[in-house]
């Protein structure tokens, strides 16, 4: 059985600030066949270098214009796939917001989105960039939470998003189901429209 490829970004923050996001999403691309994650990467790159822009310019979805992400999302959507994701809805947490740890709420995101997903043999890679300040923690809270399941075998990699594909197209999607959770936005089913046959599970999750 071939090694299962994840890679994992997040949309919104996990702060409770009064200019903080009013989601947080945590989602994940879930690749069985690694050489499925090799052409969409292929074609990602492919994709950029027709628009003229540099090897080094990153996808993302709160920068890049909407008809550009959805061009992209069209593109991979033919490949096969899968997506599953969790979010917070802060609103359900402002009266316990003081004793919300950011980094508790970032990591305890990720480890329910890889609770509900169908681990066995697997190599995760998250976003470095946007995780930075967490890596180290999360890396161990991720090993301990895990690994603990001796049935899976779990390899945990921080990558900078700038230098792979892979986590940009996972940050278009994460930022496609951020918008979705908006409704008085007019595009907020734009994106999750053309992704939705890849999507396995989105779950909210609240407070314990």
């Amino acid at each position: 059985m071939s090694k299962q490829l994840i890679f994992i970004d997040d949309s919104g923050d996990p702060g409770f600030k009064k200019v903080s996001s009013s989601h947080f999403v945590m989602a994940a691309a879930l690749f069985i066949e690694p050489r499925i994650a090799t052409l969409i990467s292929k074609r990602i790159a492919d994709y950029r270098k027709s628009l003229g822009w540099r090897d080094d310019y990153e996808f993302k979805f709160a920068k890049i214009r909407k008809d550009i992400i959805v061009e992209l999302l069209e593109i991979i959507s033919s490949y096969d796939f899968q997506i599953y994701a969790t979010y917070v809805d802060k609103t359900s947490f402002r009266q316990t917001a003081p004793i919300i740890d950011k980094e508790k709420l970032y990591n305890w995101t990720i480890k329910e989105l890889l609770s509900m997903m169908p681990l066995s043999d697997a190599k995760i890679e998250i976003d470095g960039r946007s995780s930075k300040q967490y890596m180290k923690q999360t890396a161990t809270y991720l090993r301990r939470e895990i690994n603990s399941d001796k049935t899976k075998k779990i390899q945990i990699k921080f990558e900078d998003s700038t230098e792979d594909n892979l986590i940009q197209l996972t940050d278009l999607i994460a930022g496609s189901i951020n918008r979705s959770l908006n409704n008085d936005k007019t595009d907020s089913k734009t994106y999750i429209r053309i992704i939705k046959d890849k999507i396995i599970k989105i779950k909210r999750i609240d407070q314990r």
